[in-house]
């Protein structure tokens, strides 16, 4: 069959002009901007968020361990970090909550280094910053 009698039986569709070069121009610089948008709102969430960091950690016993880590906050502001300890299968055998109040160091930063014990269930082979957050505001 040629291709007239195909487009004779079933009809040949419009062909649509090609796009104009204003339109890829817009096109392209709104895609920059809410590329653009979109990373300033993930770094800016990210700015106020406190972050904790490992430092190290020492099995003290076969039931506590001790860690210590770094905690990146507002100098003003009170975060709660959440340490973990895992056995070797990836289990969780030691949990602890640990709020940090205001602080400033010599920088005049919020940036500190804790250490804290931590009670075991089990045999751990790691401790570690499971996450940090503000903590609630309280209301006089």
């Amino acid at each position: 069959m040629s291709s007239s009698s195909l487009d004779d039986r079933y009809g040949r569709s419009q062909q649509r002009p090609p796009r104009s070069k204003t339109f890829w121009r817009v096109f392209t610089a709104l895609a920059i901007s809410l590329a653009l948008a979109f990373a300033f709102w993930i770094q800016s969430d990210q700015g106020t968020a406190p972050r904790g960091r490992d430092v190290g950690f020492v099995l003290t016993s076969p039931d506590e361990a001790r860690i210590s880590f770094e905690i990146s906050k507002d100098p003003q502001a009170t975060a709660i970090c959440a340490l973990k300890a895992l056995s070797s299968s990836g289990a969780i055998v030691g949990w602890k909550e640990v709020a940090l109040g205001p602080y400033t160091n010599e920088q005049g930063l919020g940036i500190s280094v804790q250490t804290t014990d931590l009670r075991l269930l089990g045999e751990a082979t790691t401790v570690t910053v499971d996450s940090c957050w503000l903590a609630p505001q309280q209301e006089s």
